[in-house]
């Protein structure tokens, strides 16, 4: 028989675990908007969680409560759960946004940091090939038109 304080360490193990679901739950929600996942993408991350927090949910179990299932420990999973989304979801769904949004930001920089000579080596480049693409334009339809007249020549003979 367990003690009334085993009982409410068990509680409270199994409500911590329940936070950390939730805050994986979180995760999940962010990665998801970070991809912008598909119908298949968004079953392949859910199975995923599920089978997380089902290795979680085991091993908490297991280690707290020597793997007894009992309603007091399921009860402590939900509240764990309830209790994160109440209090403290808003709060790390907006932190996690920022750090997407300054990661996102600052990888954008980043990248304008890195090409910016290959962008002045193409605009240096350009000018000069832009001249020899364009005269070569002009040679391509000089040479298309002299073929045109020597097809239509051409074709004027056998007729004849």
């Amino acid at each position: 028989m367990l003690t009334t304080s085993n009982q409410a360490y068990i509680f409270l193990s199994t409500v911590y675990a329940g936070l950390i679901i939730g805050f994986l739950y979180d995760c999940c929600r962010m990665i998801r908007k970070m991809i912008r996942a598909g119908i298949a993408v968004t079953g392949i991350l859910d199975l995923l969680f599920w089978s997380i927090i089902a290795v979680l949910s085991f091993l908490v179990l297991y280690y707290v409560n020597d793997g007894d299932v009992r309603i007091y420990t399921l009860l402590g999973f939900a509240v764990g759960w309830l209790l994160y989304l109440l209090s403290l979801s808003r709060f790390v769904m907006k932190t996690l946004n920022w750090i997407y949004d300054t990661l996102a930001k600052l990888i954008h920089w980043l990248v304008k940091i890195i090409l910016w000579p290959f962008k002045k080596l193409w605009r240096a480049l350009a000018k000069p090939f832009g001249w020899v693409k364009h005269g070569l334009g002009k040679l391509k339809r000089s040479i298309s038109k002299i073929f045109q007249k020597f097809l239509k020549n051409a074709n004027k003979k056998s007729e004849e």
